[in-house]
């Protein structure tokens, strides 16, 4: 393995930690948000799936987005998928 692969491989390793620890920092319901997201349901089928109010969702979704230091729902998805 050259040095410069090396580098970005043990690089790699804080930024898994942190991802950890900010996934950590979601509330149930907010995993919950982001779970089904990630399995493409759309806002209302969540709102539907958790029995809440879609208002709710975007709620949960702004918290999500501010506690992973993401900009987008696509950004949260990919952050929360190993």
């Amino acid at each position: 393995m050259s040095p410069s692969v090396a580098s970005k491989v043990i690089s790699s390793f804080p930024a898994r930690a942190t991802q950890a620890a900010d996934l950590d920092q979601l509330t149930s319901l907010e995993s919950q948000v982001l779970h089904y997201l990630t399995k493409g349901m759309s806002y209302k089928l969540v709102a539907a799936e958790l029995s809440i109010s879609i208002e709710t969702v975007q709620t949960h979704i702004k918290r999500i987005d501010e506690k992973l230091h993401v900009h987008s729902v696509n950004e949260a998805v990919a952050k929360y998928r190993p």
